[in-house]
């Protein structure tokens, strides 16, 4: 079976200014999809042959190559696929880029109408019966971690048999059309055991500053507004020392490159498993540099000692609020004098800190957005933390969306929608209208206490004022006391 497997969009830096190729092909490296080349060496185990297409370059050829006022993107990625003759083309999906992955995917079935297409990835996943019953172009669903099912599902597919005893996926049922979910596949709990990542089907990620290597899976906490623990159904695994540090060696060896981004949303879960990681580096002698994501209750000054020791050179931290009183209402419960406290520490090892933000939670006031942006401007007392503020997005099937899916809102200025991530076009507007159970991400909550206009544009303010006068910033909100007022 000849197979294509190919990657969400996701490279959004392109809009914002002209890139040139190099700076393209690191971009594109650093995004390397890791979840579509880890399947793709799962399948060259069993004899197949994958392709991987990557649609970050597709999307950079069509602003570099085409006369965007007369083909728009889809149509492009439609005519590349045109003359690729798969019998499976297999589209990784990510809430901010769906719609346009659908019309591609669209696009693909109407080329290719004997292929199957097929959709995997976190948003598919928890929108797989809704998507399939809105767009019958979309025969089939992976669901969570697919490196059991896609093989089950090729063979099913080759040897033309029930689809029904191929776990975690759904499917049209040949019979009557009806749409069927199999179980959930199991989870990959030796993940030592997965072959290395297909790399060498991505050309660009040669071109790297930070290699992406996938470290780990699943988050243990259940924050009402993220669906990472849903995806990997809350079961943290990480990969042992051992084999980290062969797969790093590897890569030194193949590019050349030794700064990597270990891939895991929660690394420091537990602590006795960092301490062996960074132990064993020492321990290797080699010089590696790497960063990786962290809670800050699941981290300390002792601990990030040894990390920066190890080559541990940046952190990123989901703070996600300043206010003491929402920690406890989106069920993420932190102490943010310790939180203050780990990006302190972090700056003491010159370790780099992500300190990510969001605003716009339905419960939110007045008071516990002033919180937030001096949490912000606080960070910015420290020259190697990087503050973020974003606005939240209602994911699919997570507490908060389901919670409101009755009264989520949506703006009917197009152009708002930047602030979800990825650019959208009238296309995407009208899927987005049309299907607010299948894109949830692009509504807002109902905020009764704040405008949404006064939210967008106080992050404005604060991520600009952050770029291009940043200690001018921090001196007017301690002078002030509250940075919201200097704002207003």
């Amino acid at each position: 079976m000849r197979i294509c497997l190919i990657s969400a969009p996701t490279a959004n830096q392109f809009d914002n200014r002209p890139v040139d190729e190099m700076e393209a092909a690191r971009i594109m490296g650093e995004l390397a999809p890791v979840g579509i080349l880890s399947l793709a060496a799962v399948l060259e185990t069993k004899g197949l042959q994958p392709e991987v297409v990557d649609l970050n370059r597709v999307y950079y050829d069509w602003r570099q190559k085409s006369k965007q006022n007369e083909i728009d993107f889809c149509n492009f990625a439609g005519a590349y696929f045109a003359n690729r003759d798969f019998d499976f083309f297999g589209f990784s999906t990510v809430c901010s880029s769906y719609p346009l992955t659908l019309r591609i995917a669209a696009e693909v079935k109407r080329l290719h109408p004997e292929s199957v297409v097929v959709l995997g990835g976190p948003q598919a996943s928890v929108v797989d019966v809704s998507t399939m019953r809105a767009y019958p172009f979309i025969d089939l669903v992976v669901r969570g971690e697919a490196e059991q099912s896609l093989p089950d599902l090729v063979d099913a597919l080759a040897s033309d048999s029930s689809l029904a005893a191929v776990p975690g996926i759904t499917f049209r049922r040949n019979e009557d059309g009806e749409i069927v979910r199999s179980p959930d596949a199991p989870l990959v709990l030796d993940l030592d055991a997965l072959p290395f990542p297909a790399f060498h089907l991505f050309p660009d990620v040669r071109f790297c500053r930070h290699f992406p290597l996938e470290l780990g899976r699943g988050c243990p906490f259940a924050c009402t507004f993220c669906s990472t623990n849903d995806f990997f159904r809350r079961r943290f695994r990480l990969k042992s020392p051992a084999q980290m540090i062969a797969d790093m060696r590897r890569v030194k060896q193949t590019y050349g490159i030794n700064s990597f981004e270990l891939v895991h949303d929660m690394f420091t879960v537990d602590r006795k498993r960092v301490v062996e990681f960074c132990e064993a580096l020492l321990e290797s002698k080699e010089e590696f540099t790497w960063g990786s994501s962290a809670r800050t209750d699941c981290i300390d000054e002792e601990l990030i000692a040894l990390m920066a020791k190890a080559g541990c050179r940046g952190i990123f931290f989901g703070i996600e609020t300043g206010s003491k009183r929402m920690q406890k209402v989106i069920d993420k419960g932190l102490d943010l004098n310790d939180s203050a406290e780990r990006v302190r520490s972090c700056d003491k090892f010159k370790i780099n800190t992500a300190v990510s933000l969001m605003a716009g939670f339905p419960d939110e006031t007045m008071n516990d957005l002033r919180d937030t942006a001096a949490f912000f401007v606080d960070s910015l007392r420290y020259d190697h933390a990087d503050p973020q503020l974003s606005i939240l997005a209602p994911l699919a099937d997570t507490p908060i969306q389901k919670q409101h899916k009755d009264s989520l809102v949506l703006d009917d200025d197009v152009a708002d929608m930047s602030y979800r991530g990825w650019r959208q076009e009238t296309q995407d507007h009208a899927m987005i209208t049309q299907h607010p159970e299948i894109f949830s991400s692009f509504y807002s909550v109902p905020l009764p206490y704040l405008e949404r206009e006064f939210i967008k544009e106080l992050r404005d303010f604060l991520l600009c004022g952050m770029r291009v006068f940043r200690r001018l910033l921090l001196g007017l909100h301690q002078d002030s006391g509250d940075v919201v007022e200097v704002f207003q």
